[in-house]
């Protein structure tokens, strides 16, 4: 998933964004020290308390909260003027409970930023249908959504100008569904793979090596409408 983080980090390092801020979905706050090094954001909020202890442990937030994101956010009512989501909002089952809340905690002219895979990446997906389906499972992934359908939520929940910024056009894309499915069904799973176990034990150093002459030279940038990722810009009336 390595390759996964590239486009997202360099696209919220573009980003300025406006105090206070809130990482919705946080983690460990290890992606928002990435792409904005030296910064300590408002607050971060996340369902994994021992994730949260270890960005509490980097003072990677100011203030930091372990609560579920499909529901009632522990946060007062228009307290934020940007809140940012990477990768993480696709997993919540109930997309209009957690989009709700994130429109509740921004303040009137905020913005919502998220990076998230769409549709596209499930259309260009290089093994069986079946795969897609158990992929989507154990990861979980919840709303492959494209442009359009992104579009009609986020101003169902209140909010206009909705932006896309694409990445991973469809030859990476699928080179990442690949490796992204067999390790992932390899450790969550425990499906076999020969691949897998064959990384296990092939020397580090050589295995770096092949991984960046393989990955190294793969575009993320993709044209408009032609990514299996984006990264949405949302802002709330």
């Amino acid at each position: 998933m390595a390759l996964c983080r590239v486009p997202e980090l360099e696209l919220l390092g573009q980003l300025n964004l406006e105090a206070p801020v809130l990482d919705h979905c946080c983690g460990d706050g290890l992606v928002a020290s990435m792409a904005f090094p030296g910064r300590s954001l408002d607050a971060g909020v996340d369902l994994d308390a021992s994730a949260l202890a270890i960005a509490r442990d980097h003072n990677r937030y100011r203030e930091t909260y372990c609560a579920d994101a499909a529901k009632e956010l522990p946060l007062a009512t228009d307290s934020f003027s940007t809140v940012i989501n990477n990768s993480g909002i696709e997993h919540i089952p109930d997309l209009d409970a957690a989009l709700a809340e994130v429109a509740r905690v921004l303040r009137p002219g905020g913005y919502f930023h998220f990076n998230v895979l769409n549709s596209r990446y499930f259309d260009w997906w290089p093994h069986s249908p079946d795969t897609a389906r158990d992929y989507q499972q154990f990861q979980p992934f919840c709303h492959a959504l494209d442009e359009n359908s992104w579009t009609e939520v986020l101003v169902r929940h209140g909010f206009d100008d909705v932006s896309f910024q694409a990445y991973f056009p469809r030859a990476s894309s699928e080179i990442l569904a690949d490796y992204d499915y067999r390790y992932s069904a390899f450790y969550c799973r425990r499906k076999p793979s020969v691949g897998v176990l064959a990384a296990q034990v092939t020397p580090g150093a050589w295995l770096a090596g092949r991984w960046r002459r393989k990955f190294g030279e793969l575009a993320w940038q993709a044209e408009d409408r032609q990514g299996a990722g984006f990264m949405v810009t949302a802002r709330k009336t």
